[in-house]
């Protein structure tokens, strides 16, 4: 069964397309479950890359005119790729605002801005100390205890950064697989790592993500995972990444997971 569960629209000004296009194209290349996650704008901080929080129901009513349009046909989701702040979660609980008020799916976990045990906000591409890989597992392991979110994207975003693999990387990797397999929220391994092409790092050349060397660890836990598209644009929806990432999962044994409950 074909599903994709990470997909992005134009709202967030660096993507194609809108729900409706998105379905259409699900239809043609045979996809029966297709999550629109978008990126989730903040109220009070525009962390760049994301829709503006004043399209937030313009996307929310598009993605439900699609589910619409094409029940019968493909299942259409609703939901956002959002970072995981705690200070959301004071007074009116985004996360929770989303999930009831706002009728979402599902939540997609993507944290690109995490905040460290000293309350100090980082970009996971661009940190400056390994070492802060380890912060951002457990931020991430943070969220994932909360309930609000059903799968992580990219969980091994952190080998972006020009290190070598290293003990940092393997405990935020042991961090992130633990609390995948304590809470359930699926692991995703993400096929825009792969249409980025290989890139040299210092200790060879690889993508930047996904890592051979965390999905390896995953395979070692007995994990499932599912391949998110990441798509960006319609073509992105079913393409020979996907194929490739899906080609990874089975090449490590890992057991491929088509639908999210």
């Amino acid at each position: 069964m074909k599903t994709n569960y990470h997909t992005h629209t134009e709202h967030c000004r660096h993507a194609a397309g809108l729900p409706a296009d998105y379905a259409r194209q699900a239809l043609e290349c045979g996809i029966s479950i297709l999550g629109m996650s978008d990126h989730a704008p903040f109220k009070d901080v525009d962390y760049g890359y994301r829709m503006p929080f004043s399209e937030l129901d313009m996307y929310i009513d598009e993605v439900q005119a699609a589910k619409e349009d094409f029940a019968g046909s493909v299942k259409i989701l609703s939901s956002l790729e959002i970072e995981y702040l705690p200070k959301y979660t004071r007074g009116k609980n985004y996360y929770e605002k989303l999930l009831t008020e706002k009728k979402m799916d599902y939540l997609l976990l993507g944290e690109h801005f995490f905040t460290d045990r000293h309350g100090d906000l980082h970009n996971i591409t661009s940190i400056e100390t390994p070492a802060l890989a380890v912060e951002y597992a457990e931020a991430c392991s943070t969220a994932m205890k909360t309930g609000y979110f059903k799968i992580i994207a990219h969980p091994d975003l952190f080998c972006i950064n020009s290190f070598s693999w290293n003990d940092d990387y393997e405990r935020a990797s042991d961090i992130l697989i633990e609390s995948s397999e304590r809470t359930g929220v699926v692991l995703e391994l993400n096929a825009n790592g792969i249409r980025r092409g290989l890139r040299k790092f210092p200790d060879g050349e690889r993508y930047q993500y996904p890592h051979m060397r965390f999905w390896e660890k995953v395979k070692q836990a007995g994990l499932p995972a599912i391949v998110g598209s990441d798509a960006h644009n319609m073509k992105d929806l079913w393409d020979e990444a996907m194929e490739k990432s899906i080609q990874m999962l089975d090449s490590l044994g890992i057991r491929g997971i088509g639908e999210i409950k």
